[in-house]
């Protein structure tokens, strides 16, 4: 949804501005090219997907991708983009005035790990370039910057240092309708939620260096990110709600789902299993909402019944997010299903006990069903 909305709002400019020449540059001119390009990446240009080579031209309005690969695009500027894979970034303005304080670019992070150098050269003023994400704007005053961004529009920003002198390359806003903060030391860094909610306050990641800075972020964030959403998370709960802070509009009687308070109860099986909810990275940004959570831990809970008799530890009836194994009854036996880089489907004999231990990415854990003794499973997955 986000990446069509960016689309559909590109689309739009170029029907009005493809027609205009801008103090002598045209728009069908290249703003820079292609230095570095290892794996599968490309460039779409006008909906054609074009292979993007070592001295391929970057023209406006194109997109970079990069799946299994890496790029590195030079603007004319000598402003610098590189992308890690999987990632995805619209280049929706770019032009170079006489005057540099009238030239303008716009860059969108969509999804991935991409890195931002302002220019050595003075065609454009640095607080003229504005890069944007699904839930933050950024504004620079001469800096380095990585963003990290995943499959939900979550952003991570993280302020680089110089790379001769090693301390702050300059400074950075990060803002949205929630609010703003700003990152003025080396290896600064926020995070922010949504486009409604504030970027989180600025703390620096340690022991890091530019280099170990790509996607494995989305799925291991550093400490001191964590720290610092919860501590949010805790001071936005402590907040003071007293009378005048109730918002009684909150309070909607009709909203509430009856059958939500008996979900536990209704029986689960095969037709129910959505096979769209699926983690196929366990995100680092989850903490977010799952602060907002009541935390059970499966291992340590008590022993839940099926509905075939079937006593349950490590893992519920239904959907079971941790594992991403979908527990249920067919025709009196018990089924766990999986299916995340590969199936996994175990049917279970009524009557029978044991364990189910699996070690895949992401999880690792036992599922005791009856007795827990008798019939032992260990599957090891990974790709």
């Amino acid at each position: 949804m986000i990446t069509v909305l960016f689309k559909s709002i590109r689309k739009i400019q170029l029907t009005i501005a493809s027609l205009l020449i801008i103090s002598g540059f045209s728009y069908a001119e290249p703003i820079g090219g292609v230095i570095e390009s290892t794996g599968v990446t490309s460039l779409v240009r006008e909906s054609e997907r074009l292979e993007s080579d070592v001295g391929t031209d970057v023209n406006i309005y194109d997109e970079a991708e990069t799946a299994n690969g890496r790029m590195l695009i030079e603007f004319l500027d000598e402003e610098k983009l590189s992308l890690t894979e999987n990632s995805l970034v619209y280049i929706d303005e770019a032009y170079y005035d006489p005057d540099p304080s009238k030239s303008k670019m716009a860059i969108s992070m969509v999804r991935g790990t991409a890195r931002f150098a302002s220019g050595a050269g003075n065609r454009i003023k640095k607080q003229n370039v504005d890069v944007s994400t699904p839930t933050a704007n950024i504004t620079m005053r001469g800096t380095d910057f990585t963003t990290t961004i995943d499959e939900l529009g979550r952003t991570m920003v993280v302020l680089l240092p110089d790379e001769e002198t090693g301390a702050s390359s300059g400074e950075i806003v990060v803002y949205n309708d929630g609010g703003e903060v700003v990152l003025t030391e080396a290896y600064a860094a926020t995070v922010v939620s949504s486009y409604d909610t504030a970027p989180t306050q600025s703390v620096i990641i340690q022991g890091i260096t530019p280099n170990l800075i790509d996607n494995m972020f989305i799925v291991n964030p550093p400490s001191e990110i964590r720290e610092q959403i919860e501590e949010d998370y805790r001071d936005e709960k402590d907040q003071d709600q007293g009378l005048l802070d109730v918002d009684f509009l909150e309070f909607n009687e009709l909203e509430q789902d009856a059958l939500e308070d008996t979900k536990g109860d209704l029986e689960f099986s095969e037709l129910d299993i959505d096979f769209l909810d699926v983690d196929y990275l366990t995100d680092l940004l989850d903490v977010i909402e799952e602060l907002e959570k009541t935390t059970v831990v499966l291992g340590d809970a008590q022993a839940q019944t099926g509905t075939s008799g079937f006593a349950l530890q490590g893992a519920v009836v239904g959907f079971n997010k941790d594992s991403q194994y979908n527990v249920f009854e067919q025709d009196g036996d018990l089924v766990f299903f999986r299916n995340v880089n590969g199936v996994i489907n175990i049917i279970i004999a009524a009557g029978n006990s044991g364990t189910l231990e699996t070690e895949v990415e992401g999880y690792s854990g036992i599922i005791t069903f009856g007795r827990g003794e008798g019939i032992e499973i260990y599957i090891n997955q990974s790709n």
